[in-house]
């Protein structure tokens, strides 16, 4: 029997290998009859006309993931591997390997206290799902050079563009824009990040970004424990790496600061460190779907 599991198991990771992973949107399936008929979940491919896909069961194969994070599915996609189920019952199982949760656009004024309100996001039909990356062509005449090249989930059709507009920045406040940016574009190929998904339309060169759905799995290792001590007086100070990790700049001498707390949006929570050259604290608003950088198991 432990022979037959582990043969099992063998093959699954070999059909992984082979396989390319697959990128949906999913609704529960809420029929009525006996499971594995029913129960299950319906796939719908992302930037394809297939039609939803109903498997009867899913397994996570990322311990990072949370169960319970796609219980939200209305704003998140779903990667993984659609195969048959190994209860040989004729049914497909999906194996869930990762989870991009759509970051909230705020109202304006939206605060903490406000009732959970989003901007309504307007999709046009030209719009499709995205990862980005910096183009790696070297270009002499840089007015005509394309900087950044975007990739069509599910499909090998890639477009190189120069400019985009993205709704973010303006709308939420002490947001974190290193982190964002480097998420937002992916800067090195062999990075161990699976970016963000943006939705969106590349028109004369330009990509109009109408939302994006960011990787929870973020960041894949923990930040390393602070061991930098300042004399009596001084406190240490910190900037904030990509992955929202604290960088030591050094120590000062503490200086009055200003008392007022902000708040962060709706769908987002706040993080605060001492900060150059005061010691005052510097804060930030990180998507609330995204976890404690401090606390991240690792791979």
């Amino acid at each position: 029997m432990k022979l037959l599991f582990s043969l099992i198991i063998l093959f699954q990771l070999i059909s992984f290998i082979k396989s390319e992973r697959g990128y949906y949107t999913f609704r529960e399936d809420e029929r009525k009859c006996a499971s594995p008929e029913c129960g299950g979940l319906f796939l719908k491919k992302i930037n394809s006309p297939e039609d939803e896909i109903y498997v009867s069961s899913y397994m996570m194969v990322n311990a990072n993931l949370n169960p319970t994070s796609i219980e939200d599915d209305k704003n998140i996609i779903v990667s993984g591997y659609v195969m048959p189920s190994d209860e040989g019952d004729g049914y497909n199982g999906f194996f869930l390997k990762g989870i991009h949760q759509r970051m909230i656009i705020p109202k304006l004024g939206d605060n903490v206290e406000s009732p959970s309100k989003a901007t309504n996001i307007i999709t046009r039909e030209s719009d499709s799902y995205y990862f980005l990356s910096n183009h790696s062509t070297e270009c002499i005449d840089t007015d005509s050079c394309p900087i950044y090249k975007s990739l069509k989930i599910n499909s090998k059709e890639s477009t190189n563009f120069s400019t985009y507009t993205e709704p973010y920045t303006t709308s939420v406040p002490l947001l974190d824009l290193k982190w964002f940016n480097s998420r937002l574009i992916k800067e090195h190929v062999e990075s161990i990040y699976v970016g963000s998904i943006v939705l969106g339309t590349i028109e004369a060169n330009q990509l109009s970004i109408t939302e994006i759905f960011i990787n929870i799995e973020d960041p894949v290792f923990p930040c390393k424990k602070n061991t930098n001590y300042c004399s009596t007086l001084h406190i240490p100070t910190f900037s904030r790496s990509s992955d929202r990790c604290p960088i030591f700049e050094g120590c000062v001498l503490r200086k009055p600061c200003h008392l007022a707390i902000p708040s962060c949006p709706k769908g987002y929570k706040s993080y605060s460190y001492p900060s150059h050259p005061n010691g005052c604290l510097k804060y930030y608003c990180d998507p609330e779907c995204l976890p404690n950088p401090h606390r991240v198991s690792g791979p």
